[in-house]
């Protein structure tokens, strides 16, 4: 069974990425986004955060997969976020910008082959040029947040909002681009739910912040250092407990999270945000509730 009406409802199910076989053949290696320039991070520091990561999901009774291994020709199984996207009861299959990542779905079809079939429970778009990632898709409180991004395009909105607006109000939202000074890889890297009513924003990244946000949280507003850091790429355990970065740019924004009667788990995560993705895009939720 799979499930997901928030972004904050307990987390009983979700696959996170797989570090195993990272860049193990360099020659098939893009450059995905920018942050990429700085360098790719070392498979032994993958390793010992992804371990941390894993453990505090299964100490906190949440059941953990990781993707099948696809082959050298996908040098990056980290952040499977991006592939895929549990929408009430269905699974959305993502189409993918990037050449390199569009085999990394294959990683999870084991997972997917589980979903029951008695009604099509697995949407995938039916065209080459609607392009959709799951780190531009955040559902709660009624409505399903969708960015015009640098990896969602207006076709893949009026997709979403084709198969899924008679159960949620979709609420597209514009990105300012990289022409406009805005390094923003996706919606979750400048908005994010936390708690009953919480929201981590990083305002710059919108163009218009739509109503359905500011009339329905708290704003905690993350600066522009912080958003590098992917302060807002947190994810919930529950609407009593998120997962967040341990670093010092984090910090401030994780002690306000606290303010809000929210417990912050901090780890040591600066490997796979070094490619551009932080808790959030390296999991991907398969049952909430």
């Amino acid at each position: 069974m799979i499930q997901q009406h928030s972004e904050t409802d307990p987390l009983q199910k979700v696959i996170i990425g797989r570090y195993e076989n990272y860049n193990e053949s360099p020659a098939y290696a893009e450059l995905v986004n920018e942050d990429q320039k700085s360098g790719l991070p070392q498979r032994n520091q993958l390793k010992e955060e992804f371990d941390s990561f894993r453990k505090v999901l299964t100490d906190a009774g949440v059941e953990v997969l990781v993707p099948d291994y696809v082959g050298r020709f996908v040098y990056d199984q980290l952040t499977p976020r991006d592939i895929g996207m549990v929408i009430g009861d269905k699974f959305l299959l993502c189409n993918m910008v990037k050449r390199s990542r569009r085999y990394e779905s294959a990683g999870i079809f084991r997972y997917l082959h589980a979903i029951p079939d008695d009604e099509p429970n697995i949407i995938i778009p039916d065209s080459p040029t609607c392009f959709i990632e799951g780190g531009d898709i955040l559902i709660d409180k009624g409505n399903l947040f969708v960015a015009v991004s640098q990896r969602t395009n207006p076709e893949g909105v009026a997709f979403l909002q084709e198969q899924f607006g008679n159960e949620f109000n979709i609420v597209p939202i514009e990105a300012r681009s990289l022409a406009e000074g805005e390094n923003v890889l996706h919606l979750d890297c400048m908005f994010n739910p936390v708690g009953e009513r919480t929201a981590l924003i990083y305002e710059e990244g919108f163009k218009q912040v739509p109503r359905e946000i500011l009339n329905n949280y708290d704003l905690i507003r993350v600066n522009k250092a912080q958003q590098r850091e992917l302060a807002t790429n947190i994810l919930s355990l529950s609407q009593d407990r998120i997962i967040s970065r341990d670093h010092p740019l984090c910090k401030p924004i994780n002690d306000e999270i606290r303010k809000a009667g929210i417990e912050v788990t901090e780890i040591t995560f600066d490997a796979a945000p070094a490619t551009g993705g932080s808790f959030r895009c390296c999991s991907l939720p398969l049952r909430r509730g």
